[in-house]
């Protein structure tokens, strides 16, 4: 272990820094005296092993100074001690997850290519697959829970390694996952995007660099912290596809504008709050659909920006079959992807 893993692992630990302290501390006191005796030896021109029973004979004597230093060493220690004890009740109150998020912070590395790293999760979650098929709704959540099991990202080593190997892609747009959480039975959280689970359409390819999964999900009700109206919706379908809201939820319940998340501010109860740590948040108001697959798959390419546009759309107003699209999606090669 480096320096520089050892002071973020253990010196910034509460337990292990008040024990590193004591340590110091203890040593620091022992060399203090040791120099002390040393000089004062050198300066009486008295033998360094006389001067040491003097100092120790000091030390012991029931003198009111002598006395009074010791309550203050005392005091000094019980406080450190009181500290010390307290560290420990706290740290082992907390539970497993949480001392696992701040002790391992140290990501896993990874010289695997994003598309073999996809495959083995997809094995991991829909095991036995081939070829394509079809998952509803909560069995679509529960085979998603597993394939987002972290670790999501990694320290790549080599040059075909990445450190966030599995994305989503839809017409032109794209972004790493490395946040995942389920929200209810029906909904999901990856990233900030809130996702009501119609179905999901998952392909597991020979060619396991072709392997995806096809997400279509429900529009759900608006928050409630803008007025969007019916016709606002419909003119983003048209314009974009789909419809959606950006809100932030802060302490799990308020509800605030995208603009009240960016000034990290909020009238609450007729006072203005502070923010800051709320939760930024995307929620689709009409139906819309997505593609998970590698980083490095044939679908990160110009050619699928230009074909799913219309495609997704499509199929999102019931004018084309998303089957349809899946046989299309079949037949992307290596030589479309981006080098």
């Amino acid at each position: 272990m480096n320096i520089e893993n050892f002071k973020e692992k253990y010196w910034k630990d509460p337990v292990w820094s008040k024990v590193i302290s004591f340590a110091i501390i203890g040593v620091g006191t022992f060399i203090f005296t040791t120099i002390y005796i040393w000089i004062k030896s050198l300066y009486d021109e008295v033998p360094f092993k006389e001067i040491s029973i003097k100092v120790f004979e000091y030390l012991k004597s029931t003198t009111e100074i002598n006395t009074f230093l010791f309550w203050i060493i005392l005091t000094i220690l019980g406080i450190f001690s009181t500290s010390f004890i307290y560290s420990l009740y706290i740290r082992f109150k907390k539970p497993k997850k949480e001392l696992e998020i701040e002790e391992d912070k140290e990501l896993p590395r990874t010289g695997m290519n994003s598309t073999a790293l996809f495959s083995s999760k997809l094995a991991g979650a829909f095991s036995g697959q081939r070829g394509f098929k079809w998952y509803e709704s909560s069995e679509a959540i529960m085979r998603l829970e597993k394939f987002f099991e972290p670790p999501l990202k990694y320290e790549p080593i080599g040059e075909e390694a990445v450190s966030t190997p599995i994305w989503w892609f839809r017409a032109g747009s794209s972004m790493y996952i490395d946040e995942f959480k389920k929200l209810s039975k029906t909904k999901l959280l990856i990233g900030i995007r809130e996702f009501k689970i119609k179905r999901i359409g998952v392909f597991v390819s020979n060619s396991y660099y072709k392997s995806f999964i096809y997400v279509e999900t429900s529009g759900e009700k608006q928050t409630g912290v803008y007025k969007i109206t019916k016709e606002d919706i419909k003119r983003d379908i048209n314009t974009f596809g789909y419809s959606s809201e950006e809100y932030a939820i802060f302490k799990n319940k308020i509800k605030l504008t995208r603009e009240e998340y960016d000034d990290a501010s909020k009238v609450i109860k007729g006072k203005v709050v502070d923010t800051f740590g709320s939760e930024l948040r995307v929620r689709f108001l009409s139906d819309y659909n997505f593609l998970i697959t590698a980083n490095q798959s044939p679908f990160n390419s110009r050619k699928f920006d230009i074909e799913s546009h219309d495609s997704m759309n499509k199929i999102l107003k019931g004018e084309m079959k998303a089957d349809d699209f899946i046989e299309s999606l079949k037949k992307y090669e290596k030589k479309d992807t981006y080098t």
